[in-house]
């Protein structure tokens, strides 16, 4: 074989590559813009929340198909929060399974640094079990909410559930949506 029929085989082959990625980078640009304009269209189409209550008014109660509670503790004289939850569920006769993560308080770094990859391995549990919404109930410290906040924010519909004082027969109340 000879070096310029070679040489010209893989100028051929070179050239062929190079059309189809421009065939191909082409489609692809096609395909992000109609995303584009399909995701700005469904963004004008969707009816505008002009009050607060009605932002949580819409999410209230269960609006997927696989919700899915999380009962957070993070109190050292409290084990779980699963029955106060239970209850709750039972008091509005919703099914749903319910995920706990339980922590003898939030005390030193180290704390912290586990409550940061267990909610890391919640979230990677929930995507794999397919999960679409999440009832989050939470007994522990303000800034455990801030960290669960940010590591979930615009993740999927989050429903926040506080327990009002005095408790109520339900125990837990829906609170809003974390926005």
């Amino acid at each position: 074989m000879d070096w310029n029929t070679t040489w010209t085989y893989f100028g051929r082959v070179d050239n062929a590559l190079g059309v189809a990625t421009v065939g191909l980078a082409g489609y692809s640009a096609y395909r992000l813009f109609r995303e584009n304009k399909r995701r700005q269209e469904f963004a004008r189409q969707s009816l505008p929340i002009e009050r607060f209550e009605q932002l949580v008014e819409a999410h209230q109660g269960i609006r997927s198909l696989k919700p899915v509670a999380l009962a957070v503790c993070l109190i050292p004289t409290n084990d779980s929060i699963r029955g106060d939850v239970t209850t709750f569920l039972r008091a509005n006769e919703w099914e749903m399974p319910i995920e706990e993560l339980n922590m003898d308080g939030l005390n030193s770094p180290e704390d912290r640094e586990r409550f940061v990859n267990l909610l890391r391995e919640v979230r990677r549990d929930f995507e794999a079990k397919g999960y679409t919404e999440i009832h989050l109930f939470i007994a522990g410290p303000v800034q455990a909410g801030t960290i669960i906040g940010g590591l979930y924010r615009n993740w999927m519909p989050i429903k926040l559930y506080h327990k009002p004082n005095p408790a109520p027969p339900q125990v837990y109340a829906y609170w809003m949506p974390l926005i």
